[in-house]
């Protein structure tokens, strides 16, 4: 949606991280329109820290991190990688087990060393009460939030490697991943016939016919297409 008005604040293990302006307008409309800096400057941090969880179970997992944005609208991780279901859960949960990891920390602040300053009680307020709040949003079952996926890491553990199948989510497009996927697939159903475009181009995108060919085999071995699953971001 956000196209222009970012600003780049710094990169992560070579991914670049922005921060757009309509960052700082909802900061000031949750702030009730108050001069409270030390809010100002904590819950773009807050957002971003969400982000850079998602972020680091994403390498952790063995996918790669595109890139990291914080907006007015909440933030975005963009990754790519063929993930399976659990995976797709477990980066789900990234973002709030930072937030979790944080709000830790300012619980044990706030007993051993209180601030003294009006701006650093705006801080931990933040990396408090607002926590609180942001990590019941995030996990309300609902689409596009976290919660979307996270609440089904317990089923997804339990289905993991069934039939030895590539779950994945098509979140990478490359040839390599997707020919991982119609090989495989091709092996577990026995009317797979082969695709000799695909095997002709192995290198160069599947054609229209090869991904609906792919989406059949899904579906008659998984119950599922390719567009059914979705990833995190």
């Amino acid at each position: 949606m956000f196209r222009r008005g970012y600003w780049r604040v710094g990169r992560w293990r070579g991914v670049p991280i922005k921060l757009h302006w309509s960052i700082l307008l909802v900061a000031l409309v949750f702030s009730r329109f108050r001069f409270l800096p030390g809010f100002f400057v904590a819950y773009p941090c807050l957002v971003l820290l969400h982000e850079l969880g998602h972020a680091l179970l994403v390498r952790r997992l063995g996918h790669r991190v595109v890139r990291v944005e914080v907006t007015g609208l909440g933030g975005v991780c963009d990754w790519s990688g063929n993930a399976t279901p659990f995976e797709e859960a477990a980066i789900a949960w990234g973002g709030v087990l930072a937030q979790l990891a944080l709000l830790i920390a300012a619980e044990l602040c706030l007993w051993a060393l209180p601030p003294t300053s009006r701006f650093g009680w705006e801080v931990l307020s933040t990396f408090t009460d607002t926590n609180l709040w942001l990590m019941a949003i995030n996990l309300m079952p609902i689409p596009p939030l976290d919660g979307a996926h996270a609440w089904g890491i317990i089923k997804a553990y339990r289905e993991r490697g069934s039939a030895n199948l590539p779950h994945g989510t098509w979140r990478d497009r490359s040839a390599d991943t997707q020919r991982a996927w119609f090989d495989k697939l091709r092996k577990t159903s026995r009317k797979a016939p082969a695709h000799s475009e695909f095997e002709a181009s192995p290198n160069g995108p599947l054609s229209p016919e090869t991904q609906h060919a792919i989406d059949r085999l899904l579906k008659g071995v998984t119950g599922k297409t390719r567009d059914s699953e979705r990833g995190d971001r």
